[in-house]
């Protein structure tokens, strides 16, 4: 039997109408890019507020919560999160970040969650593009290859194939239907209505193995007058982190690829394993915590590898920020 490691990676997908042949061209898929981003980016509203209803999968059971973010701006803003035996805060500010959680590590259905809203103060994946809605994540490093349209559920996509500066190749596509983001097979969201200009959907989740393990229902979410001052308070005892809402995604650059152990390959044990880490403003990433694994040893040479890998750190206004995020590696036995 032949033996690999097939590794996750998450990317977002976009679509440009144009192939980019030169340079003018090129500009001109870009553009069209950031034209459809904006469709979805309602943090350039000077404000907002968003409620909502939240499940997750608990070990096979679902798990009701709730989600709640005022936007008074990128200086002024507060996200919510609320489940029985988890909570999550955080304020941003002035060019930082202050996060409380009331475990020391992102869960992973959290960061699901995450990732599932399409926006946040965590921003990247490997494949260098973050599943989100409101940060196009490409830079000036990569290159627009060719166009294409494709189906997939029966929606029309128009596609453009991106190579990024490791020479990697990625397809960003968009809905011609709506106009919006195509993210990828792991998302779901439908129901999208307008709100000032702009639309964004109403009904959201994120799926893992082909099964939605966080469902996401808006039940508001509305253009409003700014918010007094005094719903910005600074959480006490939480020091400030440099950081913002919705930075420039890190993206790795240096890969080495972890061992299948020998005594998971005899036991034919494989599946997802779910790191929490830090990438640090130099792009080194410093493993944290083990959140999701198999095997004690598949757990060994998940955080050997990603201790060895590298990225070009996510920023804030251009300046490199660190970052807490969750990495996977997917082990699996072929035939």
């Amino acid at each position: 039997m032949n033996r690999c490691i097939l590794l996750a990676v998450v990317g977002v997908l976009i679509s440009p109408l144009l192939l980019a042949s030169d340079a003018s061209d090129k500009q001109e898929a870009i553009k069209r890019l950031e034209q459809a981003v904006s469709k979805t980016n309602i943090f350039e509203f000077p404000s907002f507020q968003m409620s909502a209803n939240v499940q997750i999968d608990s070990h096979g059971k679902p798990l009701d919560g709730s989600y709640r973010m005022l936007w008074n701006g990128p200086e002024q803003w507060r996200e919510e999160i609320s489940f029985p035996g988890y909570t999550e805060l955080q304020v941003g500010g002035k060019g930082t970040v202050l996060i409380h959680r009331s475990t020391d590590y992102i869960p992973l259905r959290i960061y699901q969650l995450h990732a599932a809203l399409g926006f946040g103060s965590v921003a990247g994946s490997d494949a260098g593009y973050s599943g989100s809605f409101v940060q196009l994540g490409l830079t000036p490093k990569d290159t627009i290859k060719k166009a294409h349209s494709r189906k997939q559920h029966g929606d029309k996509l128009t596609c453009v194939e991106v190579e990024n500066e490791q020479k990697h190749s990625l397809e960003i596509c968009v809905n011609d239907a709506t106009g919006t983001l195509f993210r990828g097979g792991s998302y779901e969201e439908s129901d999208f209505q307008p709100i000032g200009g702009k639309i964004f959907p109403r009904s959201l989740g994120f799926l893992e193995n082909g099964k939605t393990v966080v469902k996401i229902s808006v039940t508001d979410l509305s253009v409003s007058g700014q918010f007094p001052p005094n719903s910005f308070t600074p959480l006490a005892g939480v020091s400030p982190e440099a950081g913002c809402m919705n930075p420039m995604p890190y993206r790795r650059v240096k890969s080495v690829a972890p061992e299948y152990p020998q005594d998971a390959r005899q036991q034919h044990l494989g599946g997802m394993v779910a790191v929490d880490v830090w990438i640090d403003t130099d792009g080194a990433p410093r493993v944290h915590k083990v959140i999701a694994s198999p095997s004690a040893s598949l757990e060994k040479s998940s955080a050997d590898a990603i201790t060895a890998w590298r990225y070009e750190p996510a920023t804030c206004d251009s300046k490199p920020i660190k970052v807490e995020t969750v990495l996977h590696i997917n082990y699996a036995l072929s035939p």
